[in-house]
């Protein structure tokens, strides 16, 4: 039977670790020993079997008491298989470019194509080279406001443009006009995308069958 004493101090424990680490949203074991050097790591076991914290991936943790508004998950998407950005599908869902209900987490990474599925959903990640990988991410609140000013981490993510581009680039079987139209895009928050950015964005992936698809996305919803 395990004495008074110690259940208190197990208690106390816990609620330090949940003061010092609540921030960081989603955490790691290594985020853990520089917050807590010398704690043994056999708490984070007990309070998995407890149900205070979810084990996501390889020493990557997230309590499991979040807020339905935050978007832990994107977060953690961020964190457990860095470098990489929200992209593609999940971005143009986000932003109401397409108008399907996405069930996957999809990301760009300079890493290998991978999958995997965890306790906050499934995860897949696109390899592109380093010169496509870095520019036109931006950073939103973890919390899911427009503002980059919420508290906590921050969620690396397309801009409306590059998200775009990244899913032509990455899903080219959509190649001709009828393929695009198959897409459903928004036809308004389209037209709002193809702008400067846009393609200064498209000359960066120097890319000549982008370009092409590009192309037929705007004979195809006439613009």
């Amino acid at each position: 039977m395990l004495s008074p004493t110690f259940v208190d101090k197990m208690k106390y424990m816990w609620w330090r670790f949940l003061s010092v680490m609540r921030p960081y949203r989603v955490f790691s074991i290594a985020d853990v020993k520089k917050s807590f050097p010398g704690m043994n790591l056999m708490n984070l076991v007990r309070w998995q079997k407890k149900g205070y914290i979810l084990k996501i991936r390889n020493g990557w943790y997230c309590f499991n008491d979040t807020e339905s508004s935050e978007n832990i998950d994107w977060l953690a998407a961020n964190l457990v298989y860095a470098p990489s950005y929200i992209s593609l599908h999940a971005a143009l869902s986000y932003y109401g470019v397409i108008p399907e209900a996405i069930f996957e987490t999809t990301s760009i990474s300079t890493r290998r194509t991978n999958h995997f599925k965890t306790l906050l959903g499934n995860y897949s990640y696109h390899h592109v080279k380093q010169n496509i990988f870095g520019f036109g991410q931006i950073l939103i609140p973890v919390d899911g406001g427009s503002s980059l000013t919420g508290k906590g981490r921050k969620i690396a993510m397309a801009a409306p443009e590059k998200a775009l581009l990244d899913f032509l680039y990455i899903h080219n079987q959509y190649n001709t006009e009828k393929e695009m139209e198959h897409l459903r895009l928004d036809e308004t928050l389209l037209e709002e995308i193809l702008n400067e950015k846009f393609y200064s964005f498209l000359v960066r992936y120097t890319n000549r069958a982008l370009e092409d698809r590009v192309g037929k996305m705007r004979k195809a919803y006439a613009l």
